[in-house]
């Protein structure tokens, strides 16, 4: 939509109303997110189902607190333990 000049965030939003206001349990199928932000804004106004690129994975998981997580959980995972990246970052806060 918004390639085509319409505002793709405010039509979506348009879009969940009416489906609100129907008590369908309809959900919408939001393709093709650009940025974080925008999935963000959907997701505040009740949208759970959406495509995005491989870009928008890496800047939603791509946070240091998380792909240390999963660094801790993967050693842990090998060795049948915890501790680890995280208790050093928590540590050093």
């Amino acid at each position: 939509m918004t390639d085509a000049g319409k505002d793709g965030i405010s039509e979506c939003e348009r879009m969940q109303d009416i489906a609100n206001g129907m008590n369908s349990s309809t959900r919408i199928l939001v393709a093709s997110i650009r940025n974080v932000k925008s999935m963000g804004d959907l997701m505040a106004h009740g949208m759970d189902t959406f495509t995005f690129s491989p870009d928008i994975v890496k800047d939603l998981f791509g946070e240091e607190l998380t792909i240390c997580a999963a660094e801790d959980f993967e050693a842990a995972a090998k060795r049948g333990g915890a501790d680890n990246c995280m208790t050093s970052m928590l540590i050093s806060s």
